[in-house]
Parts: C-alpha cells; sequence; structure tokens
C-alpha cells in the first residue's frame, strides 16, 4: 500500500488526509511547518527559490524519514516558478537518493485529458464523483471554520479562548480517519466556538492579499493574521483552500471566472500572468469598496507575479484609496519586526481615521 504525503499549506492537510484516507491510503503527514522544516528545506533548495518551495522541501524530507513513499502535488502554469516546482524537487530528491515517486495533479488549464491522467494514479478503483463532492464541501467547512476565527479572535471575552479551541481542533484532526470524522470535528468544534462569550468592542476589518501560500500558512507569515486579532483587528484574506479549488478545478469545467476577479482586473490586468497576482490586484479593490481599514500585501522574496501585482497596486493607490502595506515574507524565524511594523500601520490607519471624522483627510 502506498504511503501518501503531500505539503503543508495553512489547513490543506485536514483535508488532503481524509481524501486520500478516504481512498485507502496510509496518510503520513509531515509535522507542522517549524524552524527545522525550514532549515531543512534552505540546504536542499536553491539560493533563491521563493520561500514555499524550501519548506515543501522540508516537508518531504520529513515526511520520507517518517515512512512515505509517494509524494502528491499540484502544478501550476504560466510565468511562476510554482509550475516546475515538481519536477524540480523530483531531481533534488532523486540525487539524494529517496526513491519516492511524485505524482503532480496539473490544473485543468493543461487539458482535462492530462488531469484525469494523473488523478487515475491515486482515484484508481473508487467513486470519483463522490468522494471529490464529500472532500469539496468538507474544505468549505474547515475554511468556515477558519473564517470563524478570524471573526471571534479580535472579540473574544477571555483572551486565548479562541485560539485554544483552534489548535485543539488541529491537534485532534491528525487523530481522527475519514471524511465523516473530519466533518463530525469540524461540528463539533463549530459548537465551541458559537459558545464563547464576546464583547462587543469595535474592531478593525483588515483584508490580506497577496500570494496563496504566504498567506494561507501561518509559519509563512510569521503568525500575522494571529497578532492583527490580538490587536482588534479582524481579518479576512482573498484566497482559501476552497477558493482554490473553485478558481482551479471548477471554473475551467464550467468555463466561469470568478465575478470579483472579473470586474475587478479587466482594466490594469486582462490576461493572466501567473500565480495569483490578479487575485491580489481585483480583491485589493474589493476590500477597499467594502469598508475595511486597510489592506495588506504579503509575498515571498522574489515572487514575480506579486511583484507586478505589487507594482500595479502602487500605480492606482488613489483607486484604492486606503492604507496599503506590502509584507515581503523570506527566511525570518522571528515576528518581532512584523509586529513593529503591524503596530505602526494600525497607527496610521488610526490617524487616518481621525483625519477622516475632521474632514481634513489628504491620502497623499
Amino acid at each position: 500500500m502506498r504511503k501518501i504525503t503531500f505539503p503543508h499549506m495553512g489547513n490543506l492537510f485536514l483535508i488532503a488526509k481524509a481524501l486520500f484516507e478516504e481512498l485507502g491510503f496510509e496518510v503520513v503527514v509531515p509535522p507542522y511547518n517549524n524552524k527545522s522544516t525550514l532549515e531543512i528545506g534552505k540546504k536542499l533548495s536553491p539560493e533563491f527559490i521563493c520561500l514555499p518551495f524550501k519548506l515543501n522541501m522540508g516537508n518531504f524530507i520529513q515526511a520520507i524519514e517518517m515512512g512515505a513513499d509517494t509524494i502528491v502535488i499540484f502544478g501550476g502554469c504560466g510565468p511562476c516558478r510554482f509550475g516546475y516546482y515538481g519536477a524540480l524537487e523530483k531531481e533534488i530528491l532523486k540525487d539524494l537518493g529517496y526513491d519516492v515517486e511524485i505524482i503532480v495533479i496539473e490544473p485543468l488549464f493543461y487539458g482535462f485529458r492530462n488531469f484525469l491522467k494523473q488523478v487515475s494514479k491515486i482515484f484508481a478503483r473508487k467513486n470519483v464523483a463522490s468522494i471529490l463532492k464529500r472532500v469539496y464541501r468538507l474544505a468549505k467547512k474547515v475554511d468556515e471554520i477558519e473564517k470563524k476565527v478570524h471573526f471571534l479572535r479580535p472579540r473574544e471575552m477571555v483572551k486565548g479562548s479562541v485560539d485554544k479551541i483552534y489548535e485543539r481542533f488541529r491537534k485532534e484532526a491528525l487523530e481522527v480517519c475519514g471524511i465523516d470524522q473530519m466533518e463530525r470535528l469540524v461540528d463539533t468544534t463549530n459548537v465551541l466556538f458559537d459558545n464563547l462569550y464576546i464583547v462587543n468592542e469595535k474592531v478593525r476589518k483588515i483584508g490580506i492579499v497577496g500570494e496563496i501560500y504566504t498567506i494561507i500558512d501561518s509559519f509563512s507569515s510569521l503568525n500575522i493574521e494571529k497578532i492583527l486579532g490580538e490587536m482588534g483587528c479582524e481579518v479576512e484574506r482573498n484566497l482559501y483552500i476552497s477558493q482554490w479549488i473553485d478558481t482551479h478545478l471548477i471554473y475551467p469545467i464550467f468555463k466561469m471566472k470568478n465575478p470579483i476577479v472579473k470586474r475587478f482586473s479587466k482594466d490594469v490586468m486582462p490576461v493572466l500572468i501567473g500565480g495569483h497576482a490578479r487575485e491580489t490586484i481585483s480583491y485589493a479593490r474589493y476590500f477597499s469598496t467594502q469598508n475595511y481599514d486597510g489592506i495588506l500585501h504579503i509575498f515571498p522574496l522574489t515572487c514575480m507575479p506579486e511583484i507586478i501585482a505589487k507594482s500595479v497596486l502602487n500605480g492606482i493607490k488613489n483607486r484604492i484609496n486606503i492604507p496599503l502595506l506590502h509584507i515581503v515574507i523570506d527566511e525570518v524565524d522571528s515576528d518581532v519586526g512584523i509586529k513593529t511594523r503591524l503596530e505602526a500601520f494600525l497607527d496610521l490607519i488610526e490617524a487616518r481615521s481621525e483625519k477622516f471624522e475632521r474632514g481634513v483627510l489628504s491620502w497623499d
């Protein structure tokens, strides 16, 4: 029996674990991203590759040492290096002498036949449609848990209550098996959240946009969402796991486009340039129309699509017209500097708000 593993990216492991267990595979979940993961990845990766690649390599080595013999990852397209992650990682592991199979699930942009050829390696002899439908429902539920955490954290009466429940949820997710058990755990966790006492304090709303890995994975972003929550801010981001499924697997089948991306990118970035640059621009503009107080743009060092998105956002800042902070993430292992920058950003938002109330606002 295959022993399957996959790279970490936020709560993706909850969904992937349930999926592969449902298919009858033994699943090896690598340890959560941590300093050791990054150190391993740094030693094995090209110097100027982006942070997600380094963490992926660390995940793979840790999982292989735990017994994994098959790695499943998604591919990419466009001028983003994610498209050749699989091939490069395969060569590095081969040079290191590891005998593992890497299955790369390419998005539907490369054709439905190619997609089926790859997924047939793991979906053989199973009811694909039924399983995918249940996994998609689970992904939606897991994302709702995250959104609930973002809403409750700045409003909790007893500080730390939300994170205590959330960490317990992620820990117990490693112990349950299959989609049904994972869904029951999600439902139980929702009940715990719904019974928390909250206070009706004024909170700031911050929209987070950027490269998918660094905004979804808390280790990569140095826990920015948690830090902002503790500072009294509710955060919302433009990408979640289920949203990735919508964009890359469901919309192409029905020839649909994300309505927000379609509306807010057509005049500044009408074509795909790789990564999620269009989503970054579109949601930054969308958040600016939805009474958000500020926007954080987070991306890894040397990320080409997000560098272009940054340039575009700076070019249209008068149309966005709310505070915007760009944060570039690399091999930093301390959140002290991030806290200082976030405090300064919130001070700016506060000062701007006071000027706005006095009618003397001038953003430039």
